[in-house]
């Protein structure tokens, strides 16, 4: 996970224009630093997302796997074979807890996704302002 809320806490918005006259050279200085922020914020956004989809990806495939050792754990046990039961329960669990562990990814990717578009949101108003 890109962490780009660092850069963006550090810089005070229009310092530059509060303690001197604006100049050429500041002005195109601050136009630069100000792309680069939201540029910046826009490739964390992205990569976050990407992120995100893949462990959405990854999270299904072993979700479906955990389902399938469920069936086979109900037809072990209807067909009373101890062995397979405790192989299929096994099997289940562990698909069960990297499926959890996955999901909380998602969930973490999401709160990153919805904090960087704040911040981007924030930048993008100042220029405004």
């Amino acid at each position: 996970m890109v962490e780009a809320n660092y850069l963006f806490t550090q810089f005070e918005p229009r310092s530059d224009l509060k303690t001197s006259q604006p100049d050429d050279k500041n002005a195109e200085a601050l136009v630069d630093t100000w792309s680069h922020y939201l540029k910046t914020l826009h490739e964390a956004i992205a990569e976050s997302n990407t992120a995100k989809q893949i462990a959405q990806k990854d999270y299904e495939k072993v979700q479906a796997l955990a389902i399938a050792w469920e069936q086979k754990m109900q037809i072990a046990l209807s067909n009373s074979s101890e062995d397979r039961v405790r192989q299929a329960l096994a099997y289940k669990q562990i698909y069960t807890a990297r499926a959890r562990q996955l999901k909380t990814l998602v969930e973490r990717h999401t709160i990153h996704i919805n904090t960087l578009k704040t911040q981007l949101d924030f930048w993008e108003n100042q220029l405004l302002a």
